[in-house]
């Protein structure tokens, strides 16, 4: 009886314990999602400028988008969609209200009316012919924003009419009304153009903008640069909130300060050196990331001249606000930014491992970075494409240290490895298993078709292997670089291609230069491939001169920081037009061409009159011919 009373006092304390441990297990569950169940939130802490930059800080949990715009006038959040009777082809009218109705969820006010009036907001008019009371308030000087969707030659009076009135209007006049051209079924179908976005961001006034990812909680800041004078529009699309906050009409300091060099890493150094006239009272430094002060100093009074020279040196990542103020107020700023890089192990293929590498939460641009496994001298150098990099390495069982030297910092990387080496596979399943890798290694030899040979190996010895490339599998590579960099149809470099190789085929390793070009050759050669300026593109994708010099202008006007919108065949930039000879242009036309051989033939191949219009528009400053690579000396 004895030994059952223990018995059974064991189980009990048995029950005991494990109840507790369930209960633990499961507050603890009941705790963590309670804590990752908390509802997304928002909220703007400060709203200024530093030098040429706006900036927001906000305090946020959750994850999603944030975009900050700045415009030149304050933008609008009331939108009147006009249901006018008259109008042409709306049988989907409903569909666009339900359309715009989405942006009730960021604070926008819509209504629909018949009445034929325009107000100060944002009248929707999708009639395919403009009302002519539409035109009397452009006209008159309307303080509204006129989105119409129809015809420029169409006007809607007792009937409709043909009356080329766009072409009538002024340039401040044009500046007020926002036109789609074709009617409001046909927009739909061609499903080309989201309204609600365009307003959204009110695009038509839009001066620059730049949108950011957010996960998780914290204090952050956005900056977006700027005119003077600005105002300020921050979206945000945290989870299932939603919503838009507009700032007041904002001033740039009379003094900008730009720190040299402006964005640096967190282990680099940037400098300032600044002047003051002539101050009210003393002159204070006040330096914030995110809003908290980081630095304060007191400088001097100034009564006449006097330079100062500050080092800029600090270890968090994000954008640090500049300030000199005196009695008066603020009368200098700037910013500088401090760049948040992060590298990540993504997966790995067979000995391939790839990493993610971004500088403030986008993947890093086209760079090479020097990467070695753990306290081993032997560094091999990698390049990166869109963010990513594929290293070729065998890894010992276990934690490993991938090491990255990226602009002068190692930065190191611990990927646990938990495949065998084939070494290890014959030590723990001895020969049968060894027999395995080498029939499964010879059969896939045996099974390629070759038709290219590529040579391919380390950059620290010779030619490793060779393998027989087949038509089939260049081809491929080729379209998935193009994919891989986000290029659609342009034509790409024999270099890209070469990223393209290793990244697919090469495990990583360096392909032999002449080898590659060869391959690209062979492929035009054989119909597959067409080049023009050492750039390539798949046969059948159109002018590939015209392809060819389309990207040379792209990456030019992004280099040299130009706002601009691609369509119809050329970039439309704030005052003129980037395109070709041929091309319709609306704004100052600038004609590229491959070289001055190409102006003579262009001229050459005009009448009389044709040139003689040509001439009188060169003169006037309405027309000009630049080659493309002097392009970037107007930019």
């Amino acid at each position: 009886m004895k030994i059952l009373n223990v018995i059974i006092g064991v189980i009990l304390i048995l029950l005991l314990v494990l109840g507790g441990i369930v209960f633990f297990i499961f507050s603890s569950e009941e705790s963590e999602t309670q804590i990752q169940s908390l509802p997304p939130t928002f909220a703007i802490l400060e709203t200024n400028t530093a030098g040429d930059y706006g900036y927001m800080v906000y305090n946020y949990r959750g994850t999603g988008n944030i975009t900050l715009i700045s415009y030149d006038s304050p933008p609008k959040r009331s939108i009147t969609i006009i249901n006018d009777s008259q109008a042409i082809q709306v049988s989907r009218f409903a569909e666009l209200v339900e359309q715009l109705q989405t942006l009730e969820k960021y604070g926008y006010k819509v209504t629909v009316s018949d009445e034929p009036k325009i107000g100060s907001d944002i009248y929707i008019i999708p009639t395919g012919a403009l009302p002519s009371y539409a035109l009397f308030n452009l006209q008159q000087g309307t303080n509204g924003t006129i989105i119409y969707i129809g015809a420029k030659d169409l006007i809607l009076s007792s009937g409709i009419k043909e009356f080329s009135w766009y072409d009538q209007l002024s340039v401040e006049q044009r500046r007020k009304i926002i036109v789609y051209e074709g009617t409001l079924d046909e927009l739909f179908e061609q499903n080309q153009v989201s309204l609600a976005q365009d307003i959204l961001y009110n695009k038509w006034m839009l001066k620059s903008n730049e949108t950011y990812t957010i996960s998780g909680s914290g204090i952050k800041s956005s900056v977006v640069p700027i005119g003077s004078p600005t105002y300020l529009r921050l979206i945000f699309d945290i989870g299932d909130v939603h919503g838009i906050y507009d700032s007041i009409q904002l001033t740039k300091a009379p003094k900008v300060l730009v720190p040299s060099p402006p964005s640096i890493y967190p282990w680099e150094k940037s400098s300032l050196q600044f002047e003051l006239s002539q101050t009210s009272g003393t002159a204070i430094l006040t330096i914030k990331r995110d809003g908290d002060v980081v630095q304060t100093e007191e400088l001097r009074r100034v009564t006449d001249q006097n330079v100062f020279i500050k080092k800029l040196e600090y270890s968090q990542p994000g954008e640090y606000t500049i300030f000199v103020d005196d009695n008066s107020g603020t009368i200098a700023s700037g910013l500088l930014h401090l760049k948040d890089l992060k590298i990540n192990y993504v997966n790995h293929v067979g000995t391939s491992y790839i990493f993610l590498i971004t500088v403030d939460g986008k993947p890093m641009s086209s760079a090479e970075v020097n990467v070695w496994l753990g306290n081993s001298s032997i560094k091999k150098k990698f390049y990166v494409t869109n963010g990513e990099v594929v290293v070729s390495a065998d890894l010992a069982k276990g934690p490993n240290t991938f090491n990255f030297d990226v602009g002068g910092r190692i930065i190191p990387v611990v990927v646990e490895n938990n495949q065998e080496p084939v070494f290890g596979i014959y030590v723990t399943y001895g020969l049968p298993g060894l027999i395995i890798v080498i029939i499964v290694y010879f059969g896939a030899r045996m099974t390629r078709k070759p038709t290219y040979r590529l040579r391919f190996g380390d950059s620290s010895t010779y030619v490793r292997q060779e393998i027989r490339l087949p038509t089939n599998r260049a081809l491929e590579s080729f379209k998935k670089i193009r994919h891989d960099m986000h290029l659609s149809k342009s034509p790409i470099t024999p270099h890209e291609f070469t990223v393209s190789l290793k990244r697919y085929l090469t495990n990583g390793a360096d392909v032999t230069e002449g080898n590659v070009e060869e391959i690209l050759n062979r492929l035009v050669k054989a119909g597959y491939l067409e080049t023009h300026r050492d750039y390539y593109q798949l046969k059948g994708e159109g002018n590939v001169k015209q392809n060819v010099l389309s990207r040379i202008i792209r990456e030019k006007l992004i280099e040299s920081g130009s706002s601009f919108t691609e369509q119809d065949n050329k970039f439309i930039l704030k005052d003129s037009e980037i395109g070709f000879f041929g091309t319709h242009f609306t704004k100052k036309a600038i004609i590229v061409v491959d070289d001055e051989a190409e102006i003579k033939h262009i001229l050459g191949s005009l009448s009389e009159r044709e040139r003689a219009s040509l001439k009188i528009a060169q003169i006037n400053d309405t027309l000009s011919f630049v080659t493309v690579d002097k392009l970037s000396g107007l930019l």
